[in-house]
């Protein structure tokens, strides 16, 4: 499913650069790449968060030191 996105012209003509300097085949593919990449960081952070609190708490329990 694709979806348009309304952005700035000029933060549209940066990613356009940024593509075309990166060899990306599209500005289009390079934003989709970048918005990937923001997502997993994201994504990754979820999960170390979750690690974290269930660490924490097998701590809490004497589970482990």
């Amino acid at each position: 499913m694709k979806t348009a996105v309304k952005i700035e012209k000029s933060l549209c003509q940066r990613a356009e650069r940024a593509a075309a300097k990166a060899g990306y085949s599209s500005r289009e593919e390079f934003i989709e790449h970048a918005i990937e990449k923001e997502l997993a960081h994201y994504e990754e952070g979820e999960s170390k968060e979750s690690k974290d609190a269930v660490l924490r708490k097998l701590k809490g329990l004497g589970y482990i030191e």
